[in-house]
């Protein structure tokens, strides 16, 4: 007999295991054929489904409401028939009553459940819904965000070009720096040598000229030291001999 034609697709479990689980819970037959039994199990499976189980729980509840209640009518069956056996009769409709309390029982808690997932989703009803305060409109699904480009590595900055130099403000040097760009043979000398070379022909600057050619440390000053100190010879520039700057 297959069971699966018995209980809904959706019960969630093994409808060849509930199918056996009935079987053993109904009540014997020595006298019948294996038809008779056949037709039995089916007729009792028939009840089963009747009972729209909808997950495994449900079917075991169904199954068990259903096996108590032909244990009860098979009892009942059986007190008839001890008609002149007053204490087997009792017997029989004590087991009778025993195992409809507990057919009732299955089925009351069968009914709770299904009572219960009922109003569970009548409540997910769009018109109760709407009624509970809830609006519907259409889901509009975003677009999936654009994948974010690898980073690149930043670019070397193109180098500045070198623009014509800013015109010199004379004005604005020191003396010592006005004695460089005037006179730049004389003082690149005077800084190689440190102080006034040997066998200079001109006259002398300012000691506060003089200093500053020697120590000091401006662009205009450092320029000085580009010239190598074997190259510097005492030369006769214009003016001649001065006394001071």
């Amino acid at each position: 007999m297959d069971a699966e034609t018995f209980l809904p697709a959706n019960s969630g479990a093994n409808c060849r295991e509930f199918f056996a689980m009935l079987c053993k819970m109904l009540p014997p037959s020595p006298g019948d054929s294996p038809d008779v039994r056949a037709a039995r199990e089916r007729s009792a499976m028939d009840a089963v489904v009747a009972l729209h189980p909808d997950d495994a729980f449900e079917a075991r509840l169904a199954v068990r409401a259903v096996a108590m209640d032909a244990q009860c009518a098979a009892s009942l069956h059986d007190a008839g028939l001890a008609v002149n056996d007053p204490m087997e009769m009792r017997r029989c409709q004590a087991w009778a009553n025993s195992t409809a309390r507990h057919s009732d029982a299955a089925l009351r808690t069968l009914l709770r459940i299904q009572a219960t997932r009922e109003k569970q989703l009548e409540k997910m009803h769009p018109a109760a819904m709407g009624r509970a305060g809830w609006w519907f409109h259409e889901a509009v699904v975003p677009a999936p965000a654009p994948e974010p480009e690898p980073a690149k590595a930043p670019e070397p900055a193109a180098p500045a070009e070198a623009g014509p130099a800013p015109p010199l403000d004379f004005a604005s040097l020191t003396p010592a720096e006005q004695y460089a760009v005037m006179y730049p043979d004389r003082a690149r000398g005077i800084r190689a040598a440190g102080g006034l070379p040997a066998g200079y022909d001109y006259g002398p600057p300012d000691p506060e000229i003089l200093d500053g050619l020697v120590h000091g440390t401006s662009p205009i000053l450092r320029e000085l030291d580009r010239t190598p100190p074997g190259n510097i010879v005492p030369t006769r520039e214009t003016p001649p001999r001065q006394t001071g700057l």
